[in-house]
């Protein structure tokens, strides 16, 4: 496990977002190892890596605190939750807009937007977020896929 690439992508985060927000880039080993296993198995630069892992600890931080919505929150901690997840649905379309993910930002879009709507339903299909990334960086590095684009 890349623990340095962790602690960087939170700290480059950390630096992107308003500090007026509050809000704390923290998130767990666990939160990430899938992840970061799937971006082993891709030759990129050292850099790119660091975004997209960067992206996605913003929406994994994002789907957290949507998750942690519970009806007995107080009126202020319950719109705390709601408006840190908003933000960061927002920063993470930031994030892929700034660094020409554009791409990227196309095909998750919808895989979150399924999240959203499983969720609101009462089903988590959080693996969703994972698989969605994994389709992305095959396509991304499809050989007949980038012969096309040439």
């Amino acid at each position: 496990m890349n623990y340095e690439l962790i602690q960087d992508a939170c700290h480059l985060l950390q630096s992107e977002l308003s500090p007026e927000t509050g809000i704390r880039v923290t998130i767990s080993d666990q939160d990430v190892r899938p992840f970061i296993f799937l971006l082993e198995q891709y030759d990129m630069p050292a850099i790119r890596r660091l975004r997209l892992l960067s992206i996605y600890i913003a929406i994994k931080l994002a789907l957290q605190r949507h998750g942690d919505c519970e009806s007995s929150d107080s009126g202020e901690v319950l719109t705390r939750k709601v408006l840190d997840g908003d933000y960061l649905y927002s920063f993470y379309l930031q994030l892929c807009l700034g660094w020409q993910e554009i791409d990227l930002l196309i095909h998750l879009a919808p895989v979150i937007k399924q999240i959203q709507i499983k969720r609101a339903s009462g089903k988590s299909e959080d693996e969703r977020l994972l698989k969605g990334w994994e389709l992305f960086l095959q396509l991304e590095n499809n050989p007949s896929r980038q012969s096309r684009a040439i």
